[in-house]
């Protein structure tokens, strides 16, 4: 991993910066109110919050040149960059689960599962993740690999294979 991949994801503009008026030009709906803060000011007017950026595409780019690899390797050179002694490092250490399902599970009947649904049949909206780590043996996989895994791990009854 590179040595500055945490300014390569991490230095974009926050987004909502500068969405509510100025201060000085609020009135309150309230005419006996004399004062507005600043933090109620902003509650009440700003069209949104203030919101994280990142730019996280270097770091899928960095697992997808990682596939192959035992996922406790890959997650050891990421925590080597990313400390948890910054706040903002760790926040970028989070969204790994976004993007790699790492808790992929096999049942009792031989079910792969992840966060409580089986994988492979149709369901519910769930978010997509781009990688997924093989339950048997640890290997960091491409999710468009699911399928064929999940077959490969079973025979037909739903018995492991």
């Amino acid at each position: 991993m590179r040595s500055d991949m945490f300014k390569v994801i991490v230095e974009r503009p926050r987004w909502g910066a500068g969405h509510a008026p100025p201060v000085k030009l609020k009135r309150d709906r309230d005419p006996n109110c004399k004062f507005i803060g600043l933090k109620k000011h902003a509650k009440c007017e700003a069209a949104y919050t203030k919101s994280l950026n990142e730019n996280l595409q270097p770091l899928v780019r960095f697992l997808r040149s990682r596939r192959g690899a035992r996922w406790d390797d890959v997650f050891s050179e990421i925590c080597a960059q990313l400390d948890t002694g910054s706040t903002v490092k760790m926040h970028v250490r989070l969204h790994l689960d976004d993007i790699v399902a790492t808790r992929v599970s096999v049942g009792r009947h031989g079910e792969w599962m992840f966060q409580g649904e089986v994988l492979g049949r149709p369901r519910r909206w769930s978010r997509r993740r781009d990688f997924f780590v093989d339950p048997r043996d640890g290997i960091l996989k491409d999710w468009a690999d699911l399928p064929k895994e999940i077959a490969a791990g079973c025979d037909g009854n739903g018995g492991v294979a």
